[in-house]
């Protein structure tokens, strides 16, 4: 038995090592395949709970959502400013024409497209020569008793900046009227042409207005200061100051001579080309010799045909030939019924031949550049277009396509050859010119690119000749219009017609350059209507004048004097300025853009307080009394002022930009 027992002892080791591996082996199995299984359990409840939380938007913090909610409130806050801003910036252009019963309208201020009450035939005053043709032009009204004193229509008040042919090719307007009555839709859109025409044309005189204007400069004479305008100079002399616009510098004196008051000067070309003096050999200046808006102002008159630039010499080699000593005549004795205290302000008068901005080629309303050539035109959205629409009634457009438009616009959008007009008298495929209710309104529906519930956009194209230093001036006229003018294309080419009435060609010697002037195709003489674009032949004589003296050594009647003329400053040769030197500095710039037309500002509704009826909108507005108020009981707080005429003071245009406001860039309002 003890034998037994260590022979067990001796082999235990071996036997241990045959059975721990295998009941280890029994053990992992066994744990592998409960615990696993838990763990499998686990990590799937694990994934499908991140699967769900994924599938859920984060919680947000109180704090957030209120930042949130006041962003939005500013935002909408904002857009209401903005859209009053513009309105009211807008506002002044939308005047109706000079009639009684029209005025009423702007006293109901109302809404663009709102019904317009037809109670006492309003709306035949339309057909009227007096009422709605003078607001083009007051050569179209036979009986100018019935116009304001001093009225002109929008193409009477750019001159003397001419039209292509006359403004009645150029402006879209209605020229023929039947018996049917008009729809207030149609009247709403014959106004928006004149207004948005009538703003074109006011950005392009403010250029010629601000390029006619002198400032007051230092005046320094034989090394000593005669004149100072700074704050606080102690050299002050209100008879003897200099004056300085963008082409000259005027020196002017009021001297005593005899008992008489003359004014006299000097006049330089302070640019660096030869500038025209004006028509028949004249450059006519206003001068305001006494302070306040109801002074008087005398007309200065210099004679000569033309300055040459900064640095050109005289044929003696020791004089500037681009000064100009100006000599006395009689035309310069200050009347002795105008009061004298001082020289307070100086203004060019333009004429067809120095005016900056020289002819209006082409203007287009609902007409797109090649950036937006793609895109469908809207109509605006007035109730029976939109009855019209439901029931499948299209509008007839003939308006043509981008790239058919003549006359200063060609198909890549930039300006074509001068005369590439049709020359039919047609417009600009149908979007200019005079026509009928149904070729120029009816036809022209489709006019805006987008339409909001504040604004309506509207493409527009303007092609013009204008000196080519004044380019940029036109463009930055036309931005800071109250249109909010969106540029969104221009070209130029050089200019290589000719201008209608302004002289010219290559005479010397006895003829006078005033005296002949050349006209081609579509347009008049000096002496013919150039509003109207009555022709005459390849050259018609114009009844000469008596020619003034004008200069030491000028002989009346002609270009022929002698050495010292002022006509001719390069020596005895007499000289005339061509028909290329009149034109050479010209350029065609055609412009495209977008305007907004914002429409009347409403405030954000009220809610209404409970137990009172809410205000119908739609309700149709009803004449009454300007002064008394709905229920003709007490005058009313607020009522529009009829505006007086048919003109506005046009704004400054060339003026830079109101900082405030925001460029075109920015989101418009809704």
């Amino acid at each position: 038995m003890a034998k037994k027992n260590d022979a067990l002892k001796k082999y235990h080791f071996w036997l241990l090592c045959g059975l721990v591996p295998l009941l280890v082996l029994i053990s992992v199995m066994t744990v592998q395949s409960s615990v696993g299984s838990k763990i499998e359990e686990k990590k799937k409840s694990f994934d499908d709970a991140q699967k769900q939380i994924a599938g859920k938007q984060s919680a947000k913090p109180n704090k957030l959502i209120e930042q949130v909610e006041q962003q939005v409130k500013k935002v909408g806050d904002r857009k209401d400013e903005l859209w009053k801003v513009n309105w009211e910036r807008q506002k002044d252009m939308y005047v109706w024409p000079n009639s009684p019963l029209l005025k009423r309208y702007e006293q109901l201020d109302l809404r663009f497209g709102d019904p317009l009450p037809n109670k006492q035939d309003e709306f035949d005053e339309f057909k009227k020569s007096e009422v709605y043709f003078a607001q083009y032009s007051v050569a179209e009204v036979k009986d100018r008793s019935k116009l304001p004193p001093n009225a002109k229509g929008l193409a009477d008040d750019i001159a003397p900046t001419q039209f292509k042919g006359g403004w009645k090719n150029v402006l879209r307007y209605v020229n023929a009227f039947d018996d049917r009555v008009l729809t207030s839709e149609q009247i709403w859109l014959m106004m928006e042409d004149l207004w948005v025409q009538r703003s074109l044309l006011e950005a392009i005189k403010s250029v010629n207005a601000q390029m006619a204007e002198f400032q007051r400069m230092k005046y320094e004479k034989d090394g000593l200061v005669v004149d100072d305008p700074a704050k606080g100079a102690q050299i002050q002399d209100p008879l003897r100051r200099r004056f300085r616009s963008r082409i000259w510098e005027l020196d002017l004196e009021v001297v005593r001579k005899d008992n008489k008051q003359i004014l006299t000067g000097r006049l330089t070309n302070h640019t660096d080309r030869l500038q025209l003096m004006g028509l028949n050999n004249t450059m006519i200046v206003k001068v305001w010799l006494e302070p306040g808006k109801d002074a008087q102002p005398f007309e200065f008159k210099i004679g000569g045909e033309f300055l040459p630039g900064a640095g050109a010499m005289k044929a003696d080699g020791t004089t500037p030939a681009n000064v100009l000593e100006i000599v006395q005549t009689d035309d310069h004795i200050i009347p002795a019924s105008m009061n004298v205290s001082e020289i307070a302000r100086v203004e060019q008068v333009f004429d067809s031949r120095t005016v900056p901005v020289r002819r209006i080629e082409a203007m287009a309303m609902g007409f797109t550049d090649s950036r937006h050539a793609g895109s469908a035109l809207q109509m605006p959205k007035f109730k029976a277009y939109e009855a019209q629409a439901a029931t499948g009634a299209a509008a007839t457009d003939t308006g043509m396509g981008f790239g058919d438009m003549g006359g200063g616009f060609d198909s890549g959008g930039g300006a074509a050859p001068s005369g590439s007009g049709s020359g039919s008298g047609t417009g600009i495929a149908g979007k200019a010119g005079g026509g009928t209710v149904e070729t120029t309104i009816e036809a022209n529906r489709k006019r805006y690119i987008k339409l909001t519930e504040n604004v309506r956009r509207m493409p527009i194209a303007v092609a013009v000749i204008v000196d080519q230093a004044y380019m940029q001036d036109v463009l930055l006229a036309f931005a800071n219009s109250p249109l909010r003018f969106q540029l969104t294309q221009s070209n130029w080419a050089r200019f290589r017609g000719a201008i209608e009435g302004v002289g010219g060609g290559g005479s010397s010697g006895g003829q006078d350059p005033g005296s002949m002037a050349i006209s081609q195709a579509g347009g008049g003489g000096l002496g013919s209507d150039l509003n109207t674009g009555a022709t005459g032949g390849a050259f018609r004589p114009i009844p000469k004048r008596p020619v003034r003296p004008i200069g030491k050594g000028m002989q009346p009647g002609g270009m022929g004097g002698t050495e010292g003329s002022m006509n001719n400053p390069y020596g005895r040769q007499s000289m005339s300025v061509s028909e290329s030197q009149l034109t050479s500095g010209l350029v065609e710039l055609s412009v495209y853009g977008l305007v907004s037309l914002y429409e009347k500002y409403a405030p954000p509704a009220v809610p209404t307080p409970e137990g009172t009826e809410p205000t119908d909108p739609t309700m149709e507005p009803t004449m009454m009394d300007p002064k008394m108020d709905p229920n003709g009981k007490k005058p009313a707080d607020g009522v529009k002022k009829p505006a007086d005429g048919v003109d506005k003071k046009p704004m400054d245009a060339t003026k830079p930009a109101d900082p405030k406001r925001k460029d075109d860039t920015e989101p418009e309002t809704p």
